[in-house]
């Protein structure tokens, strides 16, 4: 008789409780109201307001479950999006990674995570730049945006 693997029951019961936690998918509009438009001053000092309402969304459906609901991941399995220094570190690395996936075992905030499959979701070009800026606009990450540009920029390498 085969035994199961360790780490398939961890990660059963990680996102078994990941999707127990979720709650009943209320929100709260005062978070919204607060937390919906960031304002970046860029180097020609114009002003972008971005809404990271459609970002936070895609997240909910599509991140929440690994990468939880604060962004601190589950240490050793799933990385932090919240202060990551790997994220942080390169804007363009995390468009790409939620246009492709990753495989790739990193080191974030010094814990090695093992390259767990981050699965490719097939998102529009507007959901991974909307995803990407909530992100690192969220949790106390204040690292500006992406853009569409940037995006196409990242698809086509």
């Amino acid at each position: 008789m085969k035994k199961f693997p360790f780490y398939l029951l961890s990660l059963i019961a990680i996102l078994s409780l990941s999707l127990i936690s979720c709650g009943n998918g209320a929100e709260s509009n005062e978070e919204d109201k607060d937390s919906a438009k960031v304002e970046e001053t860029l180097p020609n000092e114009t002003t972008v307001d971005i809404d990271l309402t459609a970002g936070k969304k895609v997240y909910v459906d599509n991140c929440m479950v690994c990468h939880q609901e604060n962004g601190e991941g589950v240490v050793g399995t799933f990385p932090p999006l919240a202060n990551s220094d790997y994220l942080l570190a390169d804007k363009m690395r995390a468009v790409k990674q939620a246009i492709y996936g990753s495989k790739t075992p990193i080191t974030v905030n010094g814990v090695e995570y093992p390259g767990n499959v981050m699965t490719v979701i097939n998102l529009t070009d507007e959901q991974v730049r909307d995803v990407v800026n909530y992100i690192l606009n969220s949790w106390g990450n204040n690292d500006g945006t992406v853009t569409i540009e940037d995006v196409k920029a990242a698809r086509e390498k």
